[in-house]
């Protein structure tokens, strides 16, 4: 698991004054670019060597609201990979008050760039390696 921590900004909000529920998505994709460089692995270097990873799907449940100004965690975790797609679920918190705000999950497949289904495994070993490794650390934590 890794913890991505930011403040909502002021644009993110609606004329409620909360945050939109739109942005949470946003966040899981910061939060997930995140955990990627936190165990080392390069998601620019990958785009730029033609891996591509499409959204396949994206939940997200809204328990409590969000404001300007709110300081936010967002509990990101490793939830599934199998060589070609890999998952991942959230837990976005209030960072003062530790009240769980949002939960979500989403899952991505890796293609190249001409849109074909790539095996990681054989094709890119050390990203394997390392997305096998982050699984079995994040499935210890869980």
């Amino acid at each position: 698991m890794y913890s991505y921590s930011r403040m909502p900004y002021y644009y993110e909000t609606d004329q409620m004054k909360i945050v939109h529920h739109s942005n949470y998505i946003r966040w899981f994709e910061e939060a997930r670019i995140a955990y990627f460089d936190n165990i080392g692995y390069d998601f620019v270097k990958q785009e730029r060597s033609g891996i591509v990873c499409p959204v396949l799907s994206v939940q997200a449940e809204y328990r409590h609201m969000i404001r300007f100004g709110d300081p936010i965690r967002i509990d990101t975790r490793l939830t599934e990979y199998n060589g070609v797609r890999y998952g991942f679920s959230y837990l976005v918190k209030h960072a003062g008050t530790g009240q769980i705000c949002c939960t979500g999950t989403s899952t991505h497949c890796l293609l190249d760039s001409d849109g074909k289904i790539l095996k990681i495994r054989t094709e890119y070993p050390e990203m394997h390696e390392l997305l096998c490794k982050a699984l079995a650390m994040d499935d210890y934590k869980a």
